[in-house]
């Protein structure tokens, strides 16, 4: 307790004397930073769209959309080419992409010439060689032509160019290392078109799947190079089991996606009563009207896809004689130095090689029969007539070769002499058969032979001339009224 009298506050020590008094916080401001007052930048956005340009959309109007197969395939945009396995839709391809490096029309449409890059995830090496050997032939292009601006990628080892990877039960997709080894390819090489063969074997996810399908085909997009005017890409792809024949169905198979991602999109499909005959629709167009017609092809007995010319209009009445359009197509046979055996039974008979060639009249010979006997007509009417020769094992055969009656028919000449004796490939000098009656003596037989039962004859079908023996199309293998073991035609 404090005296009376003291003053107990002489016991404080004054303040500030012993204890500091802090300082007050001030904010410090570099002496590069903005001053008092001054606002800050607004934070930059993590990314963002480029704005399109209006108000010079007449004074610098954009580039018409560019084509590398008019009307049908356009740069700077992934194409998908629909078809059923094994209908021609990897043939299709590659004869487009000889004919883009030839700078040729195909199918009766202009093409734009520059490389292509072709990857085949389907099919070999050697499949593709062998295929490319006819398709060189018809467009009359030589390999080092063609090596000069054509790639072929082999990835039938490692085809997949995009994969669905799954980590903490959340799915995503990524490019696989082939993709980046492609984009690199793509850089190098420059194409002008670059052709996927097949969908099912580049992409390793759920075709049903339409984030994954989007995915994919942005990642496509994405082998563009940056400079330059863009490639064109063609993606073939599988189509539904249900679209084979009936154009009802959807020509793709999987997800809408597929559709909606593809910016045009053809389809490929076979008559359904005529394997040998297709239809190439184009079933949409985002950058146009769509004023590529359908194409009515053919498949021929080399495998390729023609144009048919078409025997037939639209009512199905023929265009012109039934016999006129198979002495054109007898013509191109024997200008071609290939041989169509008269005997029926042979494996290179009219009805094997004439029915899947341009222009031949369906409707008229639905079947074998019919064609027989129109040619046996054509026998004795002295159009067309027997021709011996001798084959590899010099044996004696025949084959059908147009008279000057014929040749004249049709508004040709016949062959000269030099151009008779290039069509007798292994053979002694072509002569008209010994004791052969005149044109008016055929009896109803006509050139029958069907009841041929030589042992020799089946041989000497097969070696009459073996590259259209195994060059004939597997569809004509089961065609209606032919028969491998060689049984009479004429009764079908």
């Amino acid at each position: 307790m404090a005296l009376d009298g003291d003053d107990w506050t002489q016991n404080i020590p004054p303040y500030g004397d012993e204890f500091e008094q802090p300082a007050p916080r001030l904010s410090v401001v570099p002496a590069s930073g903005p001053v008092a007052g001054a606002d800050l930048p607004e934070p930059q956005p993590t990314m963002d769209f480029p704005r399109v340009s209006i108000s010079d959309i007449y004074s610098a109007p954009s580039p018409e959309p560019a084509f590398i197969w008019a009307g049908r395939i356009p740069r700077g945009h992934v194409t998908l080419l629909g078809a059923h396995g094994g209908v021609g839709k990897s043939m299709l391809s590659l004869q487009l992409a000889v004919a883009v490096c030839l700078g040729a029309d195909f199918l009766g449409a202009n093409t734009e010439p520059g490389r292509v890059l072709f990857f085949s995830g389907e099919d070999g090496g050697s499949v593709l060689r062998h295929r490319l050997g006819f398709i060189a032939h018809h467009f009359g292009a030589s390999p080092e032509r063609l090596a000069k601006s054509l790639t072929i990628l082999d990835a039938t080892d490692e085809p997949a160019l995009y994969r669905e990877v799954s980590a903490f039960g959340i799915k995503t997709g990524e490019g696989t290392p082939g993709f980046s080894r492609l984009a690199e390819i793509i850089a190098e090489v420059r194409p002008s078109l670059i052709i996927v063969d097949n969908a099912s074997d580049v992409f390793e996810a759920s075709e049903n799947d339409r984030a994954a399908v989007r995915g994919f085909m942005r990642s496509l997009r994405q082998l563009f190079p940056d400079e330059g005017a863009p490639p064109a890409m063609l993606l073939l792809a599988h189509i539904q089991k249900q679209a084979v024949g009936n154009r009802g169905a959807e020509s793709y198979s999987g997800s809408t996606a597929w559709h909606n991602s593809a910016r045009s999109r053809l389809a490929l499909t076979a008559d359904r009563d005529d394997p040998a005959r297709l239809t190439l629709s184009h079933d949409k167009l985002n950058l146009g009207p769509r004023t590529a017609e359908a194409l009515r092809l053919v498949r021929s007995h080399t495998g390729l896809l023609m144009v048919d010319e078409g025997a037939h209009d639209a009512e199905g009445a023929p265009k012109e004689p039934p016999e006129d359009s198979l002495l054109k197509i007898l013509a191109d046979f024997v200008e071609r130095g290939e041989r169509v055996a008269s005997e029926s039974s042979a494996h290179t008979n009219a009805w094997k090689l004439c029915r899947p060639e341009p222009g031949f009249p369906k409707r008229a010979f639905p079947v074998a029969g019919p064609l027989f006997a129109t040619l046996r007509q054509m026998e004795r009417d002295g159009l067309i007539e027997k021709e011996n020769y001798r084959d590899t094992y010099r044996k004696d055969r025949t084959a059908w070769t147009l008279t000057t009656k014929g040749w004249g028919r049709i508004g040709k000449s016949a062959p000269s002499a030099s151009s008779a004796s290039s069509y007798e490939e292994n053979a002694e000098s072509a002569r008209k058969p010994e004791g052969a009656p005149s044109a008016s003596s055929y009896d109803a037989g006509g050139v029958g032979d069907i009841a041929r039962t030589d042992e020799n004859a089946q041989e000497g079908a097969d070696t009459l001339n073996p590259t259209l023996a195994e060059t004939t199309t597997p569809t004509d293998e089961g065609a209606p009224g032919t028969d491998d073991e060689g049984e009479n035609y004429e009764d079908l």
